[in-house]
């Protein structure tokens, strides 16, 4: 009987987990930055109990092997998969968090491994949170010290924001002040999409 609750709870992780997921590919998350990852390392730390509690039976051993697999495959196509599952389990390449209202927040990070660091904006919309714009970090950069890419040194690209304010929002565009090495600007996002031209 006890064997039979833990799978059970094992199954609901897993289902909690895979919902993740799918959410994270419709740009959708649970509510806050470590939401997504303790769900992940709670999935993990229990697919690693039920390896180990469960070796003998065949089925665990057929699992095992296709989780294997699985990473196996995305270490093969240059590695692409695979960095991105060490960036969802883990905050490498999540440089900065900053949480601008109750319902919006902002995330300084490099989603992938062969990706440019970008500023990705969240709403909350309840349990779950929404990715609705994303904008290169070096065009924030460009706009805040007036400075085309090419006259910003690579030290200064990776100053921090120091303040994000935001400024008002709408259901085409998010302003928000930021705060780079003691300059400020305003910067208008498009909701789903590149940053306003004005």
């Amino acid at each position: 009987m006890m064997n039979k609750n833990i799978v059970i709870v094992y199954l609901a992780v897993t289902l909690i987990f895979l919902s993740e997921i799918v959410l994270n590919f419709n740009k959708y998350s649970y509510t806050g930055y470590y939401t997504d990852k303790i769900i992940n390392w709670l999935w993990l730390a229990m697919t690693v109990f039920i390896m180990i509690r469960f070796w003998k039976q065949q089925a665990i051993k057929v699992y095992f092997g296709f989780l294997v697999a699985g990473i196996i495959l995305s270490i093969l196509p240059m590695m692409i998969p695979f960095f991105a599952l060490v960036s969802h389990f883990s905050t490498i390449d999540s440089y900065q968090r900053i949480q601008l209202e109750d319902n919006y927040r902002i995330e300084r990070h490099r989603p992938g491994a062969l990706a440019k660091p970008r500023i990705s904006i969240y709403k909350q919309e309840g349990i779950f949170e929404k990715e609705i714009g994303r904008t290169p970090d070096i065009e924030i950069l460009e706009k805040v010290l007036q400075r085309s890419s090419i006259d910003i040194p690579s030290d200064d690209r990776n100053e921090s924001i120091q303040e994000a304010r935001l400024i008002n929002a709408n259901k085409d565009s998010i302003g928000i002040e930021y705060k780079i090495m003691n300059k400020k600007q305003i910067f208008y996002h498009k909701i789903n999409g590149n940053q306003l031209e004005y």
